[in-house]
């Protein structure tokens, strides 16, 4: 999963605030010491909440179960959610945007989640966009930008499909205060759940709740 900084513009802030400061440090190191501390914060709140400019609801799910042992592809159940259950369950929430991240060729990352996302995408006529995800070719904002423009012309709401392993990259990249993540309500449970909705709106999770698929959440992934 590629590494996002989407807090980049707040280390050219930073850059530029230590070289003002420098002489003045000299002769106040106290002063400065806690004025730098107080100005650092106020960049981070202030860099976080310019990042989402939007207001659509943005819902994000993962790629649906995969076979253990990192083999590709879907399980049956993971077959059965992505062809079945979902496409049905997000034809009522006005989805008008779907993206995804791209498919890596070389390591196979992202084909999952691409299958997860695509029978949504043709049940409501719309493409998944794989615009944004890998570091090495996209800028730091790319999915936030991408979010953004989308929401410029249209009061839908968006969907975002992501890798199952790559989900704190994904909320750190959308400057979203992502709450409890999957497993982390216990740290000893290693079990990846794949049947989790989280809502967003303006940068804050609203709710994290099943995608209610009747059969299939909560079962284990190979089944």
């Amino acid at each position: 999963m590629s590494k996002y900084k989407p807090f980049s513009r707040r280390v050219e802030v930073r850059k530029r605030f230590a070289t003002s400061i420098c002489s003045t440090g000299k002769q106040f190191p106290g002063m400065v010491l806690l004025f730098i501390t107080f100005f650092l914060l106020v960049v981070d709140l202030a860099v976080a909440v310019s990042n989402v400019t939007y207001t659509n609801t943005v819902y994000i799910i993962t790629n649906a179960e995969t076979p253990s042992l990192s083999l590709p592809g879907l399980t049956p159940v993971g077959k059965q959610r992505a062809e079945q259950c979902l496409p049905a369950f997000f034809r009522h929430l006005n989805i008008g945007f779907i993206t995804t991240c791209p498919l890596n060729k070389k390591t196979g990352l992202c084909a999952e989640t691409i299958t997860t996302a695509n029978p949504i995408a043709s049940s409501l006529g719309l493409t998944v966009n794989t615009q944004c995800g890998d570091g090495g070719t996209t800028s730091d904002d790319c999915l936030t930008d991408l979010l953004s423009s989308f929401a410029k012309n249209s009061t839908q709401n968006m969907l975002v499909v992501w890798d199952i392993n790559g989900m704190d990259d994904l909320f750190d990249a959308l400057s979203i205060d992502e709450g409890d993540l999957p497993g982390e309500e216990d740290p000893d449970d290693a079990t990846p759940h794949y049947d989790v909705l989280w809502t967003v709106v303006k940068g804050d999770v609203k709710t994290i709740t099943s995608q209610g698929c009747a059969g299939l959440d909560g079962r284990a992934p190979g089944t």
